[in-house]
Formats: structure tokens, sequence, C-alpha cells
């Protein structure tokens, strides 16, 4: 029976994918397919250009190299790398310093990147240019703490990790796959992004956002054309990636991520946004979104032969660029979701980690709503009454319009 049942499911994907019309959903791409139902990955873009107008310039030389931006609670923070243990609050009209707090118990060797979820700010000391660093690591600080004031007494989490696909630490500067200066966190989990100088490629890996030592697990890559820099997540899921190449004349670039499945951030659309050329923009360092889709960049002193561009803090905004139907699942706030079982005969029972007010509908593979209904707990029990045999299409959707899709498969 068991042997059945998964044959039965086996042809029934197949057959789902034959005529579930994938393909690519954002009506801004070049192979947009109106007719596609899920989102493959597939969808090309047009050479774009992101505009980021300098706000401020950033006090210098204490700003130089800047490396990580922060927004949280209507402040915007940054630190530098390899110097001292510090979170700077910059006043974004005039780039000054408006405070400076020491994060105890803590050294800076690369400090690279900083992000934060519902409780928590993390600094990433991830930078390892030469590759042969051992002791890579997160703090972790409680955000009451940073918003308050952070003194002796107040805890540091460490979380300590090594790469999993790592085995020759031999040193070799600007030569490495294993340099970072990226990451987001969201579900519980640090996703890391490579600085991969051989291959130029985005390496995503994922480490759990507790303290201990922990092996970065690697899910996926791409080519991202240059080197990652920095990262940041809007509260929907879509991920901004920083970067630049180091080959002249040396552009920079972002690369958006959104329409993913679940936490495989690079399984739906990426598309590259082109800044301009770090001979004028400067080495692009930090980002971090503020408001919805739009954020803070800033770039560090590029200093090379008679080029010498100061640090600055830059404005961009990615609404334009958005789909309204994006169906990114917002990490912070909906957490993970289970749909036991599957698949299901009379019932499926559909759970979050919170509570979610709005509502939901069973689409076909088609599109057609064979059913819906309010959702107003952390879960709900769909039936199967009058459904046939076939893969459908769940979408539970927030108030804030936010959504959620997954597949479903009744038997």
């Amino acid at each position: 029976m068991r042997s059945y049942l998964l044959a039965l499911i086996v042809l029934l994907l197949i057959h789902s994918k034959a005529i579930a019309q994938y393909g690519c959903t954002d009506p801004q791409a070049t192979n947009y397919d109106p007719s596609a139902v899920f989102n493959d990955g597939t969808c090309s873009y047009p050479s774009t250009s992101l505009p980021a107008p300098i706000v401020t310039a950033l006090q210098t030389p204490a700003l130089d190299e800047n490396s990580g931006l922060l927004y949280t609670n209507a402040s915007l923070w940054a630190h530098v790398d390899d110097t001292y243990e510090e979170l700077y609050q910059i006043d974004t009209l005039s780039g000054a310093i408006n405070q400076i707090t020491t994060i105890p118990f803590s050294t800076n060797t690369d400090w690279e990147d900083i992000d934060k979820d519902s409780l928590y700010v993390y600094i990433g000391d991830i930078g390892n240019n030469y590759g042969n660093r051992t002791d890579l690591k997160f703090y972790r600080i409680s955000r009451t703490a940073l918003d308050s004031s952070i003194t002796s007494t107040s805890v540091i989490d460490t979380i300590s990790f090594s790469y999993s696909d790592q085995f020759d630490f031999t040193a070799a500067l600007n030569n490495t796959r294993f340099d970072a200066e990226a990451f987001v966190v969201f579900n519980d989990t640090i996703h890391l992004f490579s600085k991969d100088w051989v291959f130029r490629r985005a390496r995503h890996y994922v480490i759990p956002a507790i303290p201990g030592n922990h092996v970065a697990q690697l899910r996926d890559s791409i080519d991202a054309n240059g080197l990652i820099t920095g990262a940041t997540i809007a509260e929907n899921g879509v991920i901004a990636l920083l970067g630049y190449d180091k080959t002249f004349p040396a552009p920079c670039f972002v690369w958006m991520l959104s329409d993913y499945n679940g936490s495989n951030v690079f399984s739906g659309n990426k598309r590259y946004f082109s800044l301009g050329s770090a001979i004028t923009f400067g080495q692009s360092e930090g980002i971090t979104f503020t408001n919805g889709y739009t954020g803070y960049i800033s770039n560090e002193r590029f200093q090379q032969s008679i080029i010498n561009v100061p640090p600055s803090l830059r404005r961009f905004d990615l609404s334009p660029y958005i789909q309204s139907t994006s169906t990114g699942i917002d990490s912070r706030d909906w957490k993970s979701v289970s749909i036991n079982p599957q698949p299901a005969s009379d019932h499926f029972q559909v759970s979050f980690a919170g509570p979610v007010d709005g509502s939901w509908r069973l689409l076909t593979i088609s599109g057609e709503v064979v059913s819906n209904g309010a959702f107003k707990e952390a879960s709900t029990s769909i039936l199967c009454d009058g459904l046939t045999t076939a893969i459908y299409l769940l979408e539970v959707i927030g108030k804030n319009g936010k959504v959620y899709r997954t597949k479903v498969i009744v038997n």
C-alpha cells in the first residue's frame, strides 16, 4: 500500500509539472509568462540602473572603513572592520556619529556585517581575506540592551562556526572562496553569503542563530558577477545583496532576491541592478532596509592612485521593482509553517508559529478557487470534501497584504 501511495505521489508531481504552468511570474521580466501559476526562478531582466543619490558624507576618519549598516528603532547604526569593538549611531542628515556603544567581551578581528531579528542584534566577525581563519563567529546582543545601553554586565552571546566544505586553510590573500561580508537572519537561522574571490560566486550557507559551535551548511550558489559585501532583508522576505567587482571599471551592484521558496533564497527571482563604478561611487560596503523597500547604502573610502572617493551615505528604493503579488513569506512575522498530513485525504492542518490574522483560499493548478475561509488563529483545519486527487495551491493572505503560498497534495 505504501509503495502504491508513493508511486501515486510521484505521478501526481510529474503530472502537475506538465500542467501546472510553471514559469516566470514577474511582469517586469523579459520572459514573463502570464499563464504561469508557480514561479520557477527563471525570470530574466533587462539591464537596470538603481539610483542611489548621496544623502550625506560620513564622518571621517572614523567611518573611512565602515563595513556594516543596520536600521532599527528609527536609528541607523554602523561599525568598522578590524579595529574597534564599537557600534556607531549615525545622524542620517549630517553623517556625524551621535553615539558610540562599546561591545564588551568581543574582539573585532574583522567585523563585516550586522543584522537583527525580533529579539537580537547580530554582529558578524566573518571577514576572512586570507581564508585561514578558524575563529569565525557572530556576536549576539539583546535589542533591548542596544536600545537602552550596553554595559560591562550585558550578556554577549557567541555563535561560532566553520564551513562544511572547507578543508584547506592555507593562507591566500584575496584568493579564497571562504571570505564573507554579508548575512541576514530569519526563521531562527543565519543566512550567510560568501565573498568568493576565486569564482565570483555567492554561496548561501545556513547556521543556527543560537550560541554554540556550528557547521555552516552550504545550500546553493549563484554567479554573482562580483564580490558580495553586504546584505539586508525587508519585512516580506525580499533580500538585497550589495557588492562590487574588482575588475575595471569596478562596477558596484545590488542583487534583489524575491519570491523564493521557503528559505531557499536563490530559488526565486534574482535581479541585478547597477550602481555605477567604484571610481565615482566608492567601494560599496553596507546596506540596510529602513521602511518598506527603501534604505541606505554606505561606501568606505576608495583610494587608488589619484582616485580618492570619501565615505558617504546613499539612499535607494527598490519598491518600483517589487511584484505587488510577491509570494515571499515574511519570515520575521510569520515564522515557519507546517502542513499535515501530506498527502491529505479528508482534511489537512495548516499551522504557523504564531497567530495569523487574515484569510486562506485553495486553488487548482489552473487558478480556480475551490474553497476559502478565514484564518484567525495559529492553525486551521481545511476539509478536502469534494476535491479530486491532485496538487493544489494554498494561499494564506494576511490583512497587511502579505501572502504565503505552498503546494498541497490531496489524495
